[in-house]
């Protein structure tokens, strides 16, 4: 009989994408110290972009203490141990974790992008499986958790235009604006218009705005951005030229836009991108704390910033911009097919910060999306309030240590771990944890744990 353990350390797994912080600069590469070990070291040169926690295969999580089983196996060895009867009735065919829990350390614009319903998930992966390899949906949300970004965004790329005021602490293109705000730009802002390349769609949906003449505007922009490129371009270089002789866009919060356009257009010059998000999206600055819901078919491009993600167990996505007329020109018809085209203000996409009920010490605050496969749970102690003890749930708990060093310890097997900052815990259902912070940061002694779980 395999030996059960209540309190398991995890070695994560590191992403290294372009558009990710450089070397320590990434909050990433700096919890990778812990989040990995075993002899990791930062490369000044690399860009690492995310940490993964979860069982995923594209980055699966694996025992610290034993690096060569993997959690998906020990979790495999007794599901219902491991996943707790809930999960395991409710999906039984898998013993994968059912969320995939990240840090993001973002320098740049990540590609402009969407992830597939369960539906559309499953045809893609028929069609392309080596390119999605799994089946399943992605909605997800995306928590502030870094400094702001005025005071930190002097060396990411474009850093010197700094977006938001002096406590936002990401910022991020999410959902289409209102119909009405997207008329405006398009009737006052006549680059957009050249690198639509249509005027008679262009007067149909400024005249009567729709969601699906915006499908068709916006479906113009990104597939010209690929087949007429250099045109599209000349476009947004005209607009950058008019906006550094001081011209102005004409338009409400018209400053703003403005330094987005020099900001994207610095990070990806000439790309179609830089008029699909700045125009047509939504701008969410979060404060450190702040979330985002993003479900499944809903454009978004996170723009800089430190943020916790957690999502479905899923790594499908399709992109349309940000990223190479090669990569991007067969993607382009799923992506415009594919989204929801909700146009809102972007507080539509606001996840709020609630009380955790099984908080027994009012240490730790709830992100619950409207979706069963997580919650996230982030957890904030200091010199005053060094201790927390969160209740029992149903499924699996995984909890990463952003700030200050922390002792974790579970109600069952009296097992504890002394974890320093990137240290990696996975806990099965029905225990008890208990968090007490040993060593914290600055003035006021400063840790932090965040946490993803199911059936909170």
């Amino acid at each position: 009989m395999t030996f059960q353990k209540n309190l398991i350390r995890l070695k994560a797994a590191t992403q290294e994408y372009e558009w990710g912080k450089t070397g320590s600069d990434s909050l990433a590469a700096q919890l990778a110290k812990n989040a990995l070990g075993h002899g990791f070291q930062v490369d000044e040169t690399k860009s690492y972009a995310e940490v993964w926690m979860g069982t995923h295969p594209n980055g699966p999580a694996h025992l610290y203490d034993d690096p060569s089983t993997s959690l998906l196996s020990l979790i495999s060895s007794d599901p219902t141990f491991y996943l707790g009867e809930a999960l395991v009735q409710k999906w039984p065919s898998t013993t994968h974790v059912p969320y995939l829990f990240k840090v993001l350390s973002i320098k740049k614009a990540l590609p402009l992008q969407a992830h597939p319903d369960k539906g559309l998930a499953e045809q893609l992966q028929l069609r392309d499986p080596s390119n999605f390899v799994d089946a399943n949906h992605k909605p997800e949300i995306a928590v502030a958790i870094g400094e702001p970004l005025s005071a930190t965004s002097s060396g990411a790329e474009g850093g010197e235009v700094t977006i938001g005021d002096k406590d936002t602490a990401f910022t991020g293109f999410v959902g289409f604006r209102p119909l009405e705000e997207i008329k405006t730009f398009l009737q006052k802002v006549p680059e957009i218009a050249i690198a639509v390349g249509d005027a008679t769609l262009l007067s149909a949906f400024t005249q009567r705005p729709s969601t699906d003449l915006l499908k068709q505007v916006y479906g113009a922009l990104l597939r010209r951005g690929v087949e007429a490129r250099d045109e599209v371009a000349i476009a947004i270089n005209k607009l950058e030229e008019r906006i550094r002789k001081g011209g102005s866009l004409g338009v409400p919060d018209g400053d703003e836009l403005a330094r987005l356009v020099l900001k994207v257009n610095s990070q990806y010059p000439g790309d179609a991108g830089v008029l699909a998000t700045t125009f047509f999206m939504n701008l969410a600055k979060l404060k450190k704390g702040e979330a985002v819901y993003i479900g499944a078919d809903e454009v978004h491009a996170y723009l800089e910033g430190d943020i916790i993600e957690c999502m479905a167990v899923s790594d499908n996505v399709v992109n349309a911009a940000f990223d190479s007329p090669q990569s991007l020109a067969s993607q382009i018809t799923t992506f415009v097919n594919m989204l929801t085209y909700t146009a809102r203000p972007v507080s539509h996409w606001a996840l709020p910060r609630e009380a955790y009920p099984h908080s027994h010490e009012g240490r730790t605050s709830k992100y619950d999306p409207p979706m069963e496969e997580f919650v996230v749970l982030g957890t904030t102690l200091d010199n005053s309030a060094k201790t927390e003890r969160l209740g029992a749930v149903k499924g699996p708990t995984i909890g990463i240590v952003t700030k200050g060093k922390a002792r974790i310890a579970v109600s069952r097997g009296n097992e504890q771990l002394e974890l320093d900052e990137g240290g990696v815990v996975y806990i099965p259902p029905g225990n008890d944890i208990h968090i007490e912070l040993l060593e914290g940061r600055g003035q006021e002694g400063a840790g932090e744990v965040w946490w993803s779980c199911f059936g909170a």
